[in-house]
């Protein structure tokens, strides 16, 4: 990853992840291991992320949140969303701290499936 593109990560990271916001233990994009790539080519940036379910009604919310967040960074020309329909995000894509904040709140779902406990990320 290009220090580029690190730092328009680091914008989005935050976004709010709304399933973790109706649990009381509000979790950002980045935390939620939504974010699986960020590129930058000649001023074209494509962010692709993963949902959490084929029920995930929020990819409208996502796009405009990053679209807003990035449009208008210096070398950015124009943002593009994609998202991953294939379902490859599982709960162990959750970061550790933030399992165990949803844990303290003894949140054991999130997404529909299971929260584990203790075990870190899959790296992909």
């Amino acid at each position: 990853m290009t220090p580029v593109e690190r730092a328009l990560r680091e914008r989005i990271q935050e976004i709010p992840d709304p399933c973790s916001l109706a649990t009381g233990v509000p979790l950002g994009i980045g935390e939620m291991g939504l974010i699986e790539s960020v590129v930058h080519q000649e001023g074209k940036v494509t962010v692709r992320l993963h949902i959490t379910s084929p029920m995930c009604m929020m990819a409208a919310y996502f796009m405009r949140e990053i679209e807003q967040r990035l449009t208008g960074q210096e070398g950015v020309e124009s943002v593009h969303v994609e998202f991953d329909h294939d379902l490859k995000w599982t709960p162990q894509d959750i970061h550790p701290e933030a399992r165990e904040r949803l844990a303290a709140k003894r949140i054991t779902m999130l997404g529909g499936r299971m929260i584990p406990r203790g075990e870190a990320p899959t790296s992909r």
